[in-house]
């Protein structure tokens, strides 16, 4: 029978030859815990976010203008800063002395009104149309009644040409239609579950705490 101990020498002798680890003595420390890295970014707040120190501070809260720094902007450049050479002294000079004349209304770069392009309006060219007739009217209505499904308030205002709120007033849904959707609503909140029920009353909530000022 084999001795354990042979076998288990030439394991010991290879323990025993590993090459050492060098460990430096010269160690870093960084900030490695969320209080060390909270003090380091900590920075005091501008005085302009402090309480008045002129005894005003029972004046309520105020709004604060502070902006960021930013680029300056070439056109804020003050005219003792300009050189001799450069237009923008030309255009102020200009502006000066138009400044109080007939053409006194001055764009940027020195341009008159009458030279810029004009004002752009959304509603500009839109004008108030009279093109229904009764019978249209009462084709939107007989349309309206016979398939309120196929004939929406959207269908029915492509297919006349006019906005959606004429056919709402000129046509409006029949009886039997708001009841179908009604049952058809509660239906579905009736699938919700307590998560969903929960969050559409609060919801509710909130809307009606707006509306009487209270958020």
């Amino acid at each position: 029978m084999m001795d354990m101990r042979a076998l288990a020498r030439p394991a010991a002798e290879l323990l025993l030859k590993r090459t050492p680890v060098s460990i430096p003595l010269i160690t870093t420390r960084s900030h490695k815990t969320t209080a060390r890295t909270k003090r380091s970014l900590k920075i005091a707040p501008h005085d302009s976010f402090l309480p008045s120190r002129d005894g005003n501070a029972s004046q309520g809260d105020q709004i604060i203008y502070n902006p960021p720094s930013s680029e300056a902007s070439p056109f804020h450049t003050p005219f003792i800063f300009l050189p001799p050479e450069d237009p923008r002294r030309q255009a102020i000079t200009r502006m000066r002395a138009m400044k109080g004349s007939a053409q006194g209304l001055v764009g940027l770069g020195g341009q008159t009104t009458e030279k810029l392009p004009p004002l752009m309006n959304k509603n500009e060219g839109k004008k108030a149309r009279y093109h229904l007739t009764p019978a249209h009217m009462e084709e939107m209505r007989k349309l309206r009644a016979e398939d309120p499904l196929t004939w929406t308030v959207t269908a029915l205002a492509r297919k006349f040409d006019c906005s959606t709120i004429i056919v709402r007033t000129v046509a409006p849904p029949p009886k039997g239609h708001l009841e179908w959707l009604k049952a058809k609503e509660e239906r579905r909140i009736a699938r919700y579950g307590p998560a969903k029920l929960k969050a559409k009353a609060e919801r509710k909530m909130r809307t009606e705490m707006m509306y009487r000022g209270e958020i």
